[in-house]
């Protein structure tokens, strides 16, 4: 008997919720499939509508059906469609696509009959699955009613069943003529079929085919890996905790060494790389903009060199790909990372395989990388004994300046004023200045880094030549079976290969979730370390494989941000709770359609300590996150730009535009300016060696497709690639980001119906914070006819308000003189400036130069002095600080503010 069968029970409520979604199969036109895996039916349909449970197959029909399945059982998946939907459909563009795809659809089996001469064909009349992916093309978004309201049969398909359907069809999608389907169950033949192919409408025929289709981008292996989950025996701690289970032994890994990358991280991103090494499941909150990518690429790193593999996954290849080119270029790591990088990620793995036996890999001795580990070992040792001795330092200069100040207010004994003062007054003459033990602290850090970068090769390329002394043999075997061409035989090829050779190899696979099943087998705890990316995008279902794959499980995301799609309503979603043997009432805790990975995993993990919140905001210019870094993330975050004088800048600017939302939810005044501002920014890059970036988001996808329909009518395609032009809604821009961003909202003042679909906080956090350094938002309608409380209404007023003035507050004399004389220099200062989550005792700026001082010492709030930590944060902004002690001040202001002018 399996153990904890409330956790099967769950994997079978998934897979039958994602079975149930089937969003991504490709059913538009059958006339694209090869000729041998699919057929219409003829005659009168039996099993739609209930008049046999199995249908005999032609024995050719049905012995090449049963061939190809069997050869490509997790490629193909068969199928059973009624009620096809046939004709032309004219695009935008002006040209037309032919269409030829079910309205609906079942999940279909074959059986041998008892001679072995002919199949069967079985369906489960209860398990119908609309065929979202046409409809949503043809689904008129003009009117009342959403794709939910498609009334698919609960059992059989009867005569009341049929009339509901004809009527939604012909109520609310752009096919009109569906009388034709009126005679079902008897099927039309198929001359008749092939005439209503040929018009330049669509009609709905009284149809049935069976045919093999390949499962789809967003299917493909996923739902054979559930159902092998739910057959499995034993299943990850990840996968466990992630199911509501206690994991039977946790599974640690080595500790976590920041300190031996190429990198500076935060106290949250060591944190993050500290929980990854210890929890079963962990959680890194990434809001817009927080070097999440980055923190993803250093704690891959960190598990690579503590002897870890690490699979990185998300549903975005894009996500993923960003992760790759930050290990790559950001932290050095050459040859380590196996993805795709724009082709399939198995033929990347098979070029790698091929280059490796025939010796294509970089010779290392063990005496250079054991040199260079050494070294790194002496740097970390110098770092810290540098950090200490800084400390140390600015404890002293506290403690120097006080005595000062005390021997100005007269305040010392007779001793203390004859022996002290000038023995301090000496040693403050001749000590080293803190600012010198910064700079060469910095000058450690960077020696170590660049030699962490030359060890992390010299590491990679010592493992694989040991690899391939003691295992070829595998790895040769391993090559064979990617090479196979049907799951089949690799799956034969793939028993009896011990995966940690090969994950020792290529230690960070970067791979989308619907390329893990072709690459590597469902082996529970194959990685060390899973790292799931855009969590809030990735459905439950599709996740759970790449869980079963790991001892450990890292996700992130933001549950602020727009979360996956899915058509399954809540009543169908209860019943299949119910039928997998589940109470109703767990259905929000565990719900397929509501709660995304990282809502799921925020409900299960075991301690608070295991949530890490990345609060530095690099992105954007402060105008940029402002509202949403005050209403959706309650100012915790630390904007990094934040510089004296950037508010009046135009990084965000609102253009009023006379325009009306047409009938066809198109806002033509806001598509002319789209393009006027594409075409000055192309003129005004044009000769520029970096073209920055271009985003134009709308809400609406009418406003995107006509925008685009415009671009392509009147710019060149190939100068918009050289800009990275990318225009989409804002499901298509999460995880992106543009240097300009467009913002067209394709609303006017009779509009206010269509702006309620905007007032969705995720929705419109992620259209408002894409943008690097400029947004311009096209707006046509008036705020004030939408309710105070509106989102877009609150953006719009917020940005017109005046910015919130720094204010200086009171100044102490002894700093209001360092004040003066840097001012004197023709340098201009703020005093108690906020930046980055702290207050920084003097901001100062000359030319395009800026420098931060802590003083240390001074009267009033100026006498402690910063962590160090708050220093490297001030760097990660771009900003240096500079150490300034009272006693310094005190002795030798000319060589202060000389100090100061040097670095500005």
């Amino acid at each position: 008997m399996m153990n904890h069968p409330h956790a099967h029970q769950l994997l079978g409520f998934y897979r039958s919720c994602y079975l149930a979604d089937s969003r991504d199969l490709d059913l538009d036109n059958l006339g694209k499939l090869p000729a041998n895996r699919w057929a219409w039916l003829e005659g009168r349909e039996e099993l739609a509508s209930g008049g046999v449970p199995l249908l005999p197959l032609s024995a050719e029909l049905g012995h090449g059906l049963a061939e190809a399945q069997a050869l490509y059982q997790r490629e193909l998946q068969l199928v059973y469609g009624v009620l096809p939907i046939c004709g032309r459909l004219q695009l935008e563009s002006g040209g037309s696509q032919t269409i030829c795809g079910p309205l609906f659809y079942y999940e279909a089996s074959l059986q041998p009959t008892t001679d072995g001469q002919s199949h069967l064909l079985a369906i489960d009349p209860q398990q119908v699955h609309g065929n979202w992916r046409l409809l949503r093309r043809l689904f008129d978004e003009s009117g009342n009613a959403s794709l939910d309201g498609l009334p698919l049969p609960t059992g059989t398909l009867d005569a009341a069943s049929l009339g509901q359907l004809l009527a939604w069809v012909a109520r609310n999608t752009q096919v009109r003529e569906v009388s034709e389907a009126a005679g079902f169950p008897q099927l039309v033949s198929d001359e008749v079929l092939a005439k209503a192919l040929r018009r330049r409408s669509l009609s709905l025929q009284a149809g049935a085919f069976v045919a093999l289709v390949p499962r789809g981008s967003g299917s493909r292996g996923i739902a054979h890996e559930l159902q092998l989950l739910q057959d499995a025996e034993r299943l990850s701690p990840a996968l466990l905790q992630l199911l509501g289970e206690t994991p039977a032994a946790q599974t640690a890994g080595s500790t976590s060494r920041p300190q031996r990358l190429p990198a500076q991280l935060s106290a949250a991103q060591c944190q993050a790389l500290a929980n990854a090494a210890r929890h079963p499941l962990s959680q890194i909150s990434g809001p817009p903009g927080t070097g999440k990518s980055y923190t993803l690429a250093a704690l891959a790193l960190d598990r690579y060199l503590q002897g870890e593999s690490v699979l990185l996954v998300s549903r975005s290849a894009q996500a993923v790909r960003v992760i790759a080119h930050k290990l790559r270029e950001d932290f050095g790591l050459r040859d380590g990372v196996l993805e795709g990088d724009g082709q399939s990620l198995r033929q990347a793995l098979r070029e790698r395989l091929e280059r490796l036996l025939q010796g294509e890999f970089e010779w290392v001795s063990e005496q250079v990388e054991e040199r260079q580990r050494s070294e790194l070992e002496v740097l970390t040792e110098a770092e810290r004994l540098l950090s200490a001795d800084f400390r140390k330092r600015c404890e002293q200069a506290v403690r120097w300046s006080r005595l000062l100040l005390r021997a100005e207010r007269g305040s010392l004994a007779f001793w203390q004023r004859w022996l002290q003062v000038p023995w301090v007054r000496k040693r403050i003459g001749n000590s080293v200045r803190p600012w010198a033990l910064l700079d060469e602290l910095r000058d450690c850090q960077q020696r170590r880094q660049l030699l962490s970068r030359e060890h992390l090769n010299s590491h990679r390329a010592l493992n694989l030549k040991r690899l391939l002394v003691s295992d070829r043999a595998l790895f040769v075997r391993y090559n064979q079976a990617i090479r196979a061409r049907n799951s089949q035989r690799q799956l034969a090829l793939f028993e009896g290969i011990d995966p940690a050779h090969l994950l020792a190899a290529f230690p960070i696979w970067v791979v989308t979730l619907d390329e893990l099943h072709r690459l590597l087998p469902l082996r529970p705890e194959l990685f060390d370390v899973m790292v799931m990316d855009e969590a809030t995008q990735c459905d439950i279902a599709s996740a759970l494989p790449a869980f079963q794959r790991c001892k450990r499980a890292v996700v992130t995301g933001d549950a602020r941000q727009l979360r996956h799609i899915s058509f399954l309503s809540r009543v169908r979603e209860t019943q299949l709770l119910q039928r997998a043997g589940l109470q109703a009432e767990e259905r929000e805790a565990w719900s397929y359609r509501d709660n995304s990975v990282l809502d799921l995993v925020g409900l299960q993990l075991a301690s608070q300590e295991a949530v890490v919140f990345l609060d530095e905001h690099f992105r954007s210019r402060p105008a940029l996150i402002r509202f949403s870094n005050e209403l959706f993330y309650d100012q915790r975050l630390r904007v990094m730009k934040e510089r004296p004088g950037l508010d009046a800048c135009d990084s965000l600017q609102l253009l009023r535009i006379d325009g009306q939302r047409g009938r066809n939810g198109v806002n033509e005044a806001e598509v002319e300016r789209v393009l006027e501002l594409i075409t000055a920014h192309l003129a005004e890059y044009q000769g520029s060696p970096l073209k920055p970036s271009i985003g134009v988001l709308s809400p609406f996808r009418d406003q995107v497709e006509r925008i685009r329909l415009r671009i392509g009518e009147t710019l060149p395609l190939e100068q918009l690639r050289e800009f990275r032009l990318l225009v989409d809604t804002p499901y298509g821009f999460q995880g992106e980001e543009r240097d300009l961003m467009i913002l067209s909202f394709a609303i006017g003042r009779e509009s206010s119906q269509a702006a309620n679909y905007l007032n969705r906080a995720d929705l419109f956090n992620v259209a408002i914070t894409r943008a690097r350094e400029r947004q311009v938002l096209l707006f046509s309608g008036d705020e004030r006819q939408l309710s105070a409380m509106h989102l877009l209404r609150r953006y719009l007023e917020f940005l017109q308000k005046p910015g919130v003035s720094w204010q200086a507050g009171a100044v102490e004399d002894t700093r209001q003189n360092l004040c003066q004389a840097l001012e004197g220099q023709g340098v201009s200062v703020w005093s108690h400036y906020p930046l980055a989550g702290q207050v920084l005792d003097l901001f100062c700026r000359r030319g395009d130069k800026c420098l931060a001082i802590d003083l240390i010492g001074f009267p009033g709030e100026g006498e402690g002095f910063l962590e160090l930590e708050r220093y490297l944060v001030l760097a990660r902004a771009g900003l240096e600080t500079l150490p300034l002690s009272y006693g310094l001040w005190h002795e030798a202001p000319e060589q202060a503010v000389q100090a100061v002018l040097a670095r500005l």
